[in-house]
C-alpha cells in the first residue's frame, strides 16, 4: 500500500482519488484463509463477508487504520455491491475515469499484485 500511498501524494493536486471498499476478499465465513500474508498486524483475517452497511463501515475502518490508508474512503453498499457488479474489481483493480466519468484506464492485477508501475507511467503522462 505504500506505493499507491506515494502516487496519491504525488498527484492528488490533480487527481479526485477515491478508494472503493467492496466486498471483504478473505471473509473467514465463505474463505478462510490462516495465512496473515498480506495482513500489516500478521494476524489472519478476521471477518465475515459484510451484510450490512454498518458491517462495512466497521470491517473498512479496521482496514484503513491496519493498512494506514491516507487515500479518501467510500463504501460500496453491501446491500447493493453496484460498483463491483459494474466494475468487477476483483481482486484489486485501479481505474481512472476522466471527468466526464468515463473509463479511461484499468490496471490489472499480476498474480493478485497491482504493479504500479504502468500506472505511474500512465498518471505522470496525463498530469
Amino acid at each position: 500500500m505504500s506505493q499507491l500511498s506515494e502516487l496519491y501524494n504525488r498527484y492528488c493536486k490533480y487527481i479526485n482519488f477515491r478508494f472503493i471498499y467492496i466486498l471483504e476478499a478473505h471473509a473467514q465465513d465463505e474463505w478462510p484463509i490462516s495465512s496473515a500474508r498480506w495482513s500489516p498486524t500478521k494476524m489472519p483475517i478476521k471477518y465475515n463477508q459484510t451484510r450490512t452497511i454498518q458491517e462495512r463501515l466497521t470491517v473498512a475502518k479496521d482496514f484503513i487504520r491496519d493498512f494506514n490508508i491516507e487515500i479518501p474512503v467510500v463504501i460500496d453498499k453491501p446491500e447493493e455491491n453496484l460498483f463491483e457488479k459494474l466494475y468487477a474489481p476483483w481482486p484489486v483493480r485501479i481505474y481512472i475515469l476522466d471527468k466526464d466519468h468515463r473509463l479511461i484506464y484499468k490496471a490489472q492485477p499480476s498474480e493478485t499484485m497491482l504493479q504500479l508501475k504502468e500506472l505511474t507511467e500512465y498518471l505522470a503522462s496525463i498530469k
